[in-house]
């Protein structure tokens, strides 16, 4: 049985380090293995920053920013012609991927909106993203689409990185909804922020 101690905080960072990136892949293999998902590639690309959730030296939490300005968009893949419609519009995108929250963390700190809201932050003001795509499960749907105000974009596919359902979902960072722009009323955490990693 695991226990935590009311006084640990969350440390929010982006990963600079080579244990850092390996500590967020562990997450992600982990998660997606319990899951019964195929492992995506774990491995940070160019283009991408690694955001990390950390409490002492354990990081139970991550997600990926991609920008898609100078690489393809893994929503591309199978949402071509929705993702190819945005860039059409001149749009700058970014999407989230390998988005991991360790088991005995889940629920707690409000971690996993947390991670999302820093993570659409990074990429709307150090990115200058004007829309964000995301592929979830059908089932984490409402969640976003509630929590954050995404939209649903396509049809129900199967994301072959993983071999699991997935929907497309968007967000128009232009007016970014009060939720994200707002600090908690109690901030969780620090937030160390290593933007010579940020990659436009």
């Amino acid at each position: 049985m695991t226990t935590h101690c009311a006084a640990e905080r969350v440390e929010y960072l982006i990963a600079s380090h080579q244990h850092e990136f390996a500590a967020a892949r562990q997450l992600v293999l982990t998660c997606y293995g319990q899951r019964g998902y195929d492992a995506p590639h774990a491995n940070t690309r160019q283009g991408e920053s690694t955001l990390l959730a950390r409490i002492g030296n354990r990081v139970i939490g991550t997600v990926t920013v991609r920008s898609g300005s100078r690489v393809r968009l893994q929503a591309e893949a199978g949402f071509a012609e929705h993702v190819g419609e945005l860039r059409r519009q001149g749009r700058r995108l970014v999407e989230y991927t390998r988005f991991a929250i360790d088991r005995a963390w889940a629920g707690r700190h409000d971690l996993a909106a947390e991670l999302i809201r820093r993570a659409l932050l990074l990429g709307r003001m150090a990115l200058g993203a004007t829309d964000c795509v995301i592929e979830v499960n059908p089932r984490h749907m409402r969640y976003y689409q509630r929590q954050f105000g995404f939209t649903v974009r396509g049809p129900e596919r199967t994301c072959a990185r993983v071999g699991a359902p997935a929907r497309l979902l968007h967000l128009d960072m232009a007016v970014m909804p009060a939720c994200v722009t707002q600090e908690p009323a109690a901030p969780p955490a620090s937030f160390r922020t290593h933007t010579a990693r940020i990659s436009a």
